[in-house]
């Protein structure tokens, strides 16, 4: 008996994989970094950057996402957002703290925003400026992707969290998918990858929307995510 209950507990587990295994849910990296090397730049495909796609590798084939286009606007949200980087970044590209708060602060001051809206002046000494690959900003940001991912304040405690890898995926990842970056004020609905790359259509222009409706820029990550699309399609 002991024996069957043991077996039975490893069904659902197998059944995962099998299924991962028939919608192709691996991505080859070795046929990715091949194809993509000669449309992007040589350095993306080795040591950290290459480390970057090796992780939201892993992770996309740690969930049952299939869709390969969301994969493409995935990682062209995080080459645009790091400058081509293709690691989690400091809002201004900066170093320091000092550094992103000045930065963020030179533009309210250039756009005339009231200094009491800037998301950057440190808040019980934590700063809330952008960070990571989808330049997550306010403390209120913080605090509700966190707790949607299930790490309840750890995020409003530690924003410094959100550049490392560990964090940094998921939250590039699932605030995709999920919606958790941008909400439509007409219908209150969230803007997720769904919503622009589904059944019917495949909007890589207004994808954007999950990160910055509206964008006049929307086309520049659109094509990224057409040329990764194509990188992720020529799998053997």
């Amino acid at each position: 008996m002991r024996n069957l209950k043991a077996l039975l507990a490893l069904l659902p587990l197998f059944s995962i994989n099998v299924e991962a295994q028939e919608v192709g849910h691996k991505i080859n990296r070795d046929a990715f970094y091949a194809e993509c090397s000669t449309s992007f730049p040589k350095y993306l495909f080795k040591g950290e950057p290459q480390k970057t796609f090796d992780g939201i590798f892993d992770y996309w084939e740690s969930t049952r996402y299939e869709d390969k286009r969301w994969l493409a606007y995935i990682l062209a949200t995080a080459y645009r957002e790091t400058a081509g980087k293709m690691l989690p970044v400091r809002e201004g590209l900066c170093s320091t703290d000092q550094c992103s708060i000045d930065a963020v602060t030179a533009l309210f001051k250039k756009s005339n925003r009231p200094a009491s809206d800037n998301y950057a002046i440190p808040v019980n000494g934590k700063s809330y400026y952008g960070r990571g690959f989808v330049q997550l900003t306010h403390k209120i940001n913080y605090g509700r992707v966190g707790h949607a991912l299930g790490w309840g304040n750890e995020l409003v405690e530690n924003p410094d969290l959100a550049l490392d890898n560990k964090k940094a995926i998921p939250i590039l990842v699932e605030g995709a998918v999920q919606g958790l970056f941008s909400r439509d004020r007409r219908t209150g609905n969230r803007r997720k990858l769904s919503t622009y790359l589904n059944e019917r259509d495949s909007d890589w222009v207004g994808a954007r929307g999950i990160i910055n409706p509206g964008s006049r820029r929307a086309h520049i990550p659109a094509k990224y995510a057409e040329q990764f699309y194509g990188c992720l399609s020529k799998q053997p």
